[in-house]
């Protein structure tokens, strides 16, 4: 495990401290679940342009001929 000191505004550690409360778990397990989702979901995102990237790269003559019918 790697320590890291995190600077947060006063409001921010405020909203962290109640989410967790409600959540039953401290502080950094919830920035480590926070940080786990936004990269889960980064990631995904990526991956899914690169297909669509990809598919419309190979198939674009055949999306051209569809849009001209």
């Amino acid at each position: 495990l790697m320590a890291m000191t995190l600077r947060l505004t006063d409001e921010l550690d405020a909203r962290i401290d109640s989410r967790a409360k409600q959540a039953g778990i401290s502080k950094n397990q919830l920035i480590i679940q926070a940080l786990e989702e936004h990269l889960d979901r980064t990631e995904n995102r990526a991956a899914l342009r690169a297909t669509v990237e990809k598919v419309l790269k190979r198939d674009a003559e055949l999306l051209e001929r569809l849009a001209d019918s």
